[in-house]
């Protein structure tokens, strides 16, 4: 979904919200923090290498720079919070390169904020970190230097998917060695880069097919396949049916079975 690319990576302090359903998305990382609660449902989340079930009432935070993805269960819907840390300055003085043991924690109050007024908003946002804090560690985890290039390739798939997106590419931009990026990427993402790509372009496809009335050739092509066989071909392979058939259908996202036994299982 293209509203995930570019938020929290603006250098000016950001806060947004909005409701989400029935949509799965792979793994990507930003520098915002990420609040999400299960209006509905459930959803089941990959945050690094642990995953974590959130049911109706739960909320979860993903810090900034983690490597996260999501997969909604049928009929779930979602509010996603996106805020910059630059908000929230006391508590990254005190909790800097940290990390919750557990990000799954209860808070029984949804936002109804007014966007206009900072002062609600960060009394919002530090009332969340202190029951984060209540429920459970915060765990000092000094980011590798394995994790920074993999989140180097993260962001630049996320910058390049609609043209032409290749490893060596982003070997020659970032200035690593193919081999060792190759390597790196599949033991931290438990895919290869290819298959990222892969599911990175089809989850922005599902999207298009759902919200917009364009050619599915035409999406093809936006989403960074030159050759509309290989598009339907990786379509049905990660989602489970041919494009046509998920546009037709009234919930496209029952579909996605080989997505979820290849990212949340795997």
């Amino acid at each position: 979904m293209v509203m995930f690319q570019k938020f929290g990576l603006e250098a000016t302090p950001i806060f947004k919200h909005f409701n989400l359903t029935n949509l799965n998305y792979p793994p990507h990382l930003h520098r915002a923090f990420e609040l999400i609660t299960v209006l509905h449902g459930q959803l089941r989340i990959s945050i690094e290498s642990c995953q974590y079930t959130v049911n109706r009432g739960q909320f979860v935070i993903i810090f900034p720079n983690q490597i996260h993805g999501f997969n909604m269960a049928p009929q779930t819907e979602i509010k996603i919070i996106l805020f910059a840390p630059e908000l929230i300055p006391a508590f990254i003085e005190q909790y800097r390169e940290c990390v919750p043991d557990n990000p799954v924690f209860i808070y029984h109050q949804l936002v109804t904020l007014n966007l206009e007024n900072q002062f609600a908003i960060k009394g919002f946002l530090y009332s969340v970190c202190g029951r984060l804090i209540e429920q459970t560690t915060l765990t000092r985890q000094p980011a590798s230097q394995n994790a920074d290039v993999v989140h180097q390739l993260v962001r630049f798939v996320s910058d390049h998917y609609q043209q032409e997106c290749s490893l060596k590419q982003a070997a020659k931009q970032i200035g690593y060695d193919y081999a060792y990026l190759s390597r790196i990427f599949k033991a931290t993402m438990k895919m290869s880069f290819t298959t990222y790509l892969n599911h990175y372009r089809i989850s922005q496809a599902e999207e298009l097919l759902k919200n917009t009335t364009r050619k599915i050739t035409s999406i093809s092509f936006q989403v960074g396949y030159a050759n509309l066989r290989t598009f339907n071909r990786n379509f049905q392979k990660i989602v489970g049916v041919q494009p046509t058939t998920y546009r037709q259908s009234s919930d496209g996202q029952t579909y996605r079975k080989a997505f979820q036994e290849n990212y949340i299982s795997g």
